[in-house]
């Protein structure tokens, strides 16, 4: 199965229960599931300071994983655009990574479209979507 990589770009996770289900979840299905160091940080609203998200994110394009799953959206990747590092975004998603997300994450999927042409999937998180404690089998199904 996949390597998932799972890191915090945005809001801080407040729903540990959520992520932990998400996180058996995915193992569950056979994923080997890396999390971020930086995964559960908070700092105000944020999941870290601006510097420890832009850090996160490069470490995910750094992983050399099947998937960069965002931990959850919410708030506050715009403010991160102009110091995202979009070569190496790209280059990992050349290299295969999926980077895989929705909410926030737009923010972060259109600014590197624009720039370097890569693509991304509108996908599921790992909070909201598989820490569900109702997943329905069609979003399980689709994201494999």
């Amino acid at each position: 199965m996949a390597h998932i990589y799972i890191f915090s770009p945005s809001s801080a996770v407040r729903d540990k229960a959520a992520f932990k289900r998400g996180v058996k979840r995915l193992e569950a299905q056979g994923h080997q599931v890396e999390i971020d160091p930086n995964a559960l940080s908070s700092d105000m609203r944020f999941a870290g300071c601006d510097g420890t998200r832009i850090s996160a994110i490069g470490r995910a394009a750094a992983s050399g994983a099947d998937v960069a799953m965002i931990s959850r959206g919410g708030y506050g990747l715009t403010r991160l655009l102009p110091q995202l590092p979009y070569k190496a975004i790209a280059a990992s998603i050349k290299n295969g990574t999926q980077w895989v997300g929705h909410s926030d994450f737009t923010a972060l999927q259109m600014a590197l479209l624009a720039k370097t042409g890569a693509s991304t999937w509108a996908g599921p998180h790992a909070c909201a979507d598989f820490g569900r404690t109702d997943m329905d089998d069609i979003t399980l199904a689709c994201f494999e």
